[in-house]
């Protein structure tokens, strides 16, 4: 079972589904899709059908700019971002009494954003795929085309939210990397786990591209995630 729901966040319709499981939900998984991706992302859509299956509620959503959501991609930054994640917890906190054990399923940038959240809210568990240690890095990474689509907003704004400043108070983290990643090299996720706090887990994909586009890589990593979840709640 799914629904279609639309999120006000101040002027901005943020659009997203939420799949429910047969049964009383054991957890919540709110999915964060990365720069250019949507919640229609092979990833996300795969996880919903296999995590419902496993007993959790799921949410997929669109950043603005991405997707089904209002808005423009030029306008995006992390402090709006960082708003429309806090506006869709806080939606399907309010709506669903989800609590605070929510499981942040977040790739590249939506992973840099869970993160993020999570110093707000420390019970956060999280499985993050492809992830930024530092922003200031991938900019040099990223197609001619995409960073065309980009105002210089987004990077100024970008660097007053910093990850290593949160790290040291996180823990229940999972990283997942390809180390084939040209966007966002995996040295970046070893940072990230060499900083955060146990219950922690690196997982290393040896041939994953960014996307973990081969199918091998991708049943892995979503084995992985589910795993992670279920042990934590």
């Amino acid at each position: 079972m799914h629904e279609k729901i639309v999120i006000d966040v101040q002027e901005r319709k943020i659009c997203a589904v939420l799949h429910l499981p047969n049964r009383a939900p054991r957890g919540w998984v709110i999915t964060c899709h990365g720069l250019f991706s949507s919640k229609d992302s092979d990833k996300f859509t795969t996880a919903a059908q296999q995590f419902t299956a496993a007993g959790f509620s799921v949410v997929r959503f669109d950043f603005s700019g991405c997707g089904e959501s209002s808005g423009s991609i030029a306008e995006t930054t992390i402090t709006r971002r960082l708003q429309e994640l806090r506006a869709v917890v806080s939606f399907f906190q309010r709506q669903a009494d989800i609590g605070q054990n929510v499981c942040l399923f977040g790739s590249s940038l939506g992973g840099y954003l869970s993160l993020l959240y999570a110093a707000e809210q420390p019970r956060a568990i999280l499985s993050l795929w492809a992830t930024p240690f530092d922003l200031t890095e991938i900019a040099a990474h990223l197609p001619e085309e995409q960073l065309k689509l980009l105002k210089q907003e987004f990077f100024f704004d970008a660097q007053h939210y910093r990850v290593d400043s949160v790290l040291g108070a996180l823990s229940c983290v999972q990283i997942i990397h390809g180390k084939h990643d040209t966007i966002v090299p995996w040295h970046h996720a070893e940072k990230i786990f060499a900083t955060v706090n146990n219950p922690k887990e690196l997982i290393l994909l040896p041939k994953g591209d960014h996307s973990l586009s081969s199918i091998d890589d991708r049943t892995t990593a979503l084995h992985k995630t589910l795993a992670w979840f279920l042990h934590f709640t």
